[in-house]
């Protein structure tokens, strides 16, 4: 079992990292939309087309207030909820398993 064990925690230690760096990919995109003259540059297309990937449902469901838009706060509340939840609970099952 306890090849189990350390396959939920590798997962769960990759899943970390990627929703750490999903944070930080939500935050650059917000950083450069203030940014005029990045709006045509590749890497904040990239940027951007990463972040849309969970932000447009959201906005779907939580429309702007006035010029702000909400969604990439809600969005990193959401993914530090995933990290603290999901990952500590695989982290745990792992741990059982050793």
């Amino acid at each position: 079992m306890f090849v189990l064990g350390n396959f939920l925690k590798a997962i769960a230690n990759v899943l970390s990292f990627v929703l750490n760096a999903y944070v930080f990919v939500l935050i650059l995109d917000a950083v450069l939309s203030f940014i005029p003259q990045m709006n045509y540059s590749p890497f904040r297309q990239v940027i951007s087309s990463l972040a849309n990937l969970v932000l447009n449902p959201l906005r779907r469901l939580i429309k702007p207030i006035g010029q702000i838009d909400f969604t990439p706060y809600i969005a990193i509340l959401i993914i530090i909820f995933l990290n603290s939840f999901l990952v500590q609970t695989l982290f745990d099952i792992g741990a059982k398993l050793r």
